[in-house]
């Protein structure tokens, strides 16, 4: 009986940040700015949880328009507070912006206090830019 007790004291634990992460994490491409050498991709993202985010990051693939590998990339969003927003940038050396057709988000992970996969089931994209962002 206490196994019992115990099993269901521990999902209940794991229920509730992933019923709190029903909400999302939202990131939102909402820039890519070209300059000499580079491109600059400006991401916004908002927690709509009670979660903070002590670590965030992403394993993302930016494609082609024809869908080839243009860079394998790994982003570290930093922290990001329960129910907030950030703005976050990333350049991209030898990159041209034109050449950009996909964001990919192949990944996620760390993702503190929460595992990759629990992460990854409350991430929403989009992409307020020409190039399309996918999960």
């Amino acid at each position: 009986m206490k196994t019992i007790l115990h099993a269901g004291a521990v999902l209940a634990m794991i229920a509730a940040p992933l019923a709190a992460l029903a909400e999302g994490v939202h990131i939102r491409l909402d820039q890519a700015n070209p300059a000499p050498g580079q491109c600059q991709l400006v991401f916004v993202l908002e927690n709509a949880t009670d979660t903070e985010f002590d670590q965030l990051q992403a394993e993302i693939v930016l494609l082609s328009r024809e869908t080839r590998v243009l860079r394998l990339s790994m982003l570290d969003f930093q922290s990001l507070p329960a129910n907030g927003l950030r703005v976050r940038s990333f350049n991209f050396p030898d990159l041209d912006c034109a050449d950009i057709g996909r964001v990919l988000f192949n990944a996620m992970g760390p993702c503190a206090p929460l595992d990759a996969r629990a992460c990854t089931a409350a991430l929403r994209v989009s992409s307020d830019t020409e190039i399309e962002v996918l999960q």
